[in-house]
């Protein structure tokens, strides 16, 4: 399965799992979740299309219109094109029909039926006008207009297309924004519309340029002066037979201060080329019903979509980023890019390459409270817009996270376990070793042994935490909490990191003291990390602690995070899991990210009352860590029912938190974007947790961690599965227990698949330590059953620390 670190810990069994008290909704055993419903849940569409590619993003109606709002025509976090209203005779022309073909792909059909017909002739009463409109987005956009005639008659017409750019930035403003300023070009030598726009902040200045490049005679162009309302027109004389048509192509350029961003057709071809190459490289899921093998496949597709062109690391297409999410997260969102590579690596390596590798260049090497960048921190955003260039907002390198960090180490030994490549280890142990570095002492504000945060920017992040909204944190009575905090996720990532550096020096055969002293750290901060956060009274974690080190005992989403990560001791794994499916936080589509008991509660709420599927992924590793078949059962269900109401089974980036029993649809959360990089990865891990896929590259091993399958998923089947230098293809057939019999089918390479118990099984069952570790000892050479020992949690046992140094 995903290779949270587990923990292996020994502790007095809790009662048979009772799922929460206070629970919504559980599904019956043949009940099972809808295939696709045609609901079509989406926070942007209708209303909106979104076409996209790379930093390129198409917002319009659904008639092609750019007019107003967020619409427009964005490249590099700015918006290059911020109206686009084609009229015929000065009429809007009605749409009939419009798709995005594919991610990159626009088109639609227009219509507008001539006025004066007679049933006689020979102008009909139906004459009409059809446009058809194509576009192509990347690095700017190309567009196809064509128009046709069809009527016995000839007809005319004077075709405008309205166009302006005003350079804003995807960032905003709270108080009054640069200075700018515009001017327009028409080179009639070229047929190229210029409109340039200058921002100012002192004596810096950002240039965005537009050009829009007609492949007409000028003489079929008239351009506005800038005084204009309507900005800049282009008109055209149309004159065209009985069914004739005609052809306008537009090419609009990007030029962002001396970079031109030219939509060219050979890099569009390339890019198809590679798409191609990683949809038949991938892993697939085939299913005989209609919903997971399908929602497997779409946010596949999706995580591809979102590739980052530009911020390729390689030219060799092996390491790729994602962006975190369209139409407004392009770029490199450290925590988000991270975590969707490794979530999604059963799929293919290349997106968690690409994430460690910018991660790494971009690692922090200096103080500057203005971007909170820090010696070993690692990066939250990168923006390209105006505001970011022209250093009026921080957001060009903004470093205000302490999750970043953690997911880089866990990301490096991820792909170490998928791929056994020991070069990337080598290459990136530096840099991993920074972060733990700035965590132990940058990180602890008041060495206490607890991550704590406190905003040093005057434009900065409040909440630097997982949730990182400024309000999102919160006691009890509603009040917020003030800075310095430690949340209790965040210690749980690092004690993740820990021990995951351990795995990697050992895998690399460095020193034993070293090794001794982070998993020695490790066991310390989970001791401590259990009594400053435990709630007796709820048998649940706290969000947090205050400045005065006092817990936040407010009942939220926090702690799954900590199941997932595998430091709750496993006494307690199961009371957490109960008061995870309790009612005031599972609303029957997944957990929330707060209890409807808290006055703060709202279900429109980004932090405070929204359902993310991200999160929703962690916890389900958490309780197949644990061995919670019924609870993962549970959340199964509910996480794929909501896909069923999805447009295009794709999840948005989080739900609102209203009640299943309540609603017939999961609702999208209003702004959330779509797709989202991290709520496509979570439907692959979801997939790969109910299966207990755990890869052990490095010894060529593929642990099967109790796989089961729900009643409404009788099979599965995984083809191109990869797993090092080997690829499989294994069929899952659901047992009338509900576990799953696996079948390997086909298989290239030397690959071992076997069947291993809950790393953290609170039933007492021997964890996959024991069978994985046998097997290694026999199997793999020197260094790689020590590394295994880390990597599936020995380290972490009641053990002292001292011990399992030694015998590591």
């Amino acid at each position: 399965m995903p290779t949270f670190l587990p923990s292996r810990h020994r502790g007095v069994m809790h009662a048979s799992p009772r799922i929460g008290q206070r629970t919504t909704r559980r599904a019956r055993d043949g009940d099972p979740p809808p295939g696709p419903t045609g609901a079509a849940v989406d926070p942007i569409r209708p209303s909106r299309t979104v076409a996209y590619d790379g930093y390129t993003v198409l917002v319009c109606r659904p008639d092609g219109r750019i007019d107003g709002d967020d619409d427009g025509l964005w490249d590099l976090d700015t918006r290059v094109l911020s109206r686009h209203v084609l009229r015929l005779d000065g009429h809007d022309p009605s749409p009939i029909g419009a798709c995005v073909a594919d991610a990159d792909r626009w088109s639609a059909t227009l219509v507008i039926t001539r006025d004066g017909g007679d049933p006689g002739g020979p102008r009909l009463p139906q004459d009409t006008w059809a446009i058809q409109i194509d576009r192509r987005i990347g690095s700017g956009m190309t567009e196809t207009i064509v128009l046709t005639n069809h009527a016995m008659v000839p007809a005319t017409a004077v075709l405008t297309l309205e166009i302006d750019a005003d350079a804003r930035d995807r960032l905003r403003m709270t108080g009054p924004g640069p200075e700018r300023t515009a001017r327009t070009i028409w080179d009639p030598g070229s047929s190229t519309l210029r409109i340039e726009t200058i921002t100012s902040a002192g004596d810096r200045q950002d240039l965005r340029t537009l050009e829009v490049v007609v492949g007409q005679p000028p003489d079929a162009v008239e351009v506005l002066d800038d005084a204009s309302p309507t900005g800049r027109r282009l008109s055209y004389e149309i004159d065209l037979g009985p069914g004739e048509h005609q052809e306008i192509a537009l090419r609009f350029v990007s030029i962002a201060n001396g970079q031109r961003r030219d939509p060219a057709d050979d890099v569009g071809h390339q890019r198809d080329r590679r798409r191609k190459v990683w949809r038949a490289t991938r892993t697939h899921a085939e299913t005989s019903e209609r919903l997971v093998g399908p929602a497997f496949e779409r946010a596949a597709d999706d995580l591809l979509s979102l590739r980052n062109w530009e911020l390729e690391p390689s030219t060799d297409g092996e390491a790729w980023v994602v962006n975190a999410g369209s139409p407004k997260f392009t770029g490199f969102f450290g925590r988000d890019t991270l975590t969707a590579g490794w979530q999604a690596a059963m799929l293919g390596c290349g997106p968690l390459r690409g994430a460690l590798a910018i991660a790494a260049a971009t690692q922090g090497t200096r103080v500057d409270p203005w971007n909170e960048e820090e010696p070993g921190r690692m990066v939250h955003e990168m923006r390209q817009g105006p505001l970011a260039t022209l250093g009026i907002r921080p957001h060009a390198g903004y470093y205000g996270t302490q999750t970043t960090g953690s997911l880089f180490v866990l990301g490096l030994s991820e792909l170490w376990h998928w791929t056994g490549d020991d070069e990337a280890l080598r290459a990136y142990r530096d840099p991993a070793l920074r972060v733990i570095e700035w965590a132990e002492t940058l990180g602890d504000l008041d060495g206490d042994g607890f991550l704590e945060y406190r905003k040093q920017s005057t434009d900065g992040l409040k909440n630097q935490g997982w949730k990182d909204s400024n309000e999102a944190i919160r006691y009890p009575d509603g009040r917020i909490v003030e800075n310095p905090i430690a949340t209790v996720e965040e210690q749980a990532f690092h004690f993740l990191a820990l021990q995951r550096m351990a795995e990697i020096l050992v895998a690399l055969d460095e020193d034993a003291p070293r090794v001794e002293a982070l998993l020695r750290r490790a066991s310390e901060l989970r001791r401590a990390w259990h009594d400053a956060f435990w709630i007796d009274a709820e048998g649940f974690y706290a969000l947090a602690l205050d400045p005065d080190h006092r817990r936040v005992d407010t009942i939220s989403s926090n702690p799954g995070h900590a199941l997932g990560a595998g430091i709750i001791p496993m006494a307690h794994a199961a009371a957490v899991a109960d008061r995870l499916l309790a009612s005031d936080l599972f609303s029957g589509w997944g957990v929330r990210t707060l209890s409807t008991d808290h006055p703060s509660y709202n279900p429109y709420a980004y932090h405070l009352g929204a359902v993310w599927p991200v999160e929703n992924a962690t916890i389900a590793l958490g309780l197949k860590r644990y061995g919670l078949d019924d609870h993962l059962d549970q959340l199964a269900e509910g996480f794929f029912a909501s896909i069923a109401h999805c447009r295009d089974l794709r999840l948005p980036e989080a739900l609102t938190g209203h009640d299943r029993a309540a609603a017939p649809t999961p609702l999208p959360y209003p702004k959330a974007q779509s797709p989202q990089a991290w709520s496509a990865s979570a439907t692959i891990q979801f997939v790969q947790v109910m299966l207990g896929l755990y890869p052990f590259a490095p010894a060529g091993v593929l642990g099967l961690t109790r796989p089961r399958l729900p009643r409404w998923l009788p099979e599965i089947t995984l083809r191109g599965l990869r797993v090092g230098g080997s690829t499989a293809t294994i069929q899952f057939v659901r047992r009338p227990d509900g576990s799953a019999a696996h079948k390997v089918l086909d298989q290239d390479g030397p690959l071992r698949v076997i069947e291993v118990p809950p790393p953290n099984a609170v039933d007492g069952t021997d964890g996959v330590l024991p069978k994985l570790a046998a097997w290694a000892i026999d199997h793999a050479p020197g260094r790689l059953p020590a590394a295994l020992r880390i990597a599936l949690g020995d380290a972490a046992s009641d053990e002292s620390p001292d011990a399992v140094g030694e015998r590591t």
